[in-house]
């Protein structure tokens, strides 16, 4: 999961998708056995995905693979994760929570 954000843009929108759905799936079953919800924020009816992907490049993924880049020169993963924040980011300043603008 933590390198999805360094994949190119193609994987990284079908792996977020993928993902998605597992946690969203999680919630619907939490919600239907009654039990408490684990991640509130992956409800399927108001979760916004490219908010969800910001939050996570910005709180896990950044400064770890700085780290790495730092030791290892992962320039093409770092091109990566540099367009695929901007990719999220820009959905989200449409305020779109999909992982794909609508045809225009």
């Amino acid at each position: 999961d933590i390198c999805n954000p360094c994949r190119s843009l193609e994987q990284c929108i079908e792996w977020a998708g993928r993902i998605s759905e597992e946690y969203f799936a999680q919630t619907d079953d939490e919600k239907r056995q009654g039990l408490p919800v684990v991640m509130p924020v992956f409800d399927r009816n108001t979760c916004s995905i490219p908010k969800s992907q910001i939050s996570f490049i910005d709180y896990f993924i950044m400064d770890m693979f700085d780290a790495w880049d730092a030791f290892a020169d992962l320039p093409n993963l770092m091109q990566h994760l540099d367009n695929n924040f901007k990719y999220w980011k820009g959905l989200d300043d449409k305020k779109l929570r999909t992982l794909r603008a609508p045809p225009e």
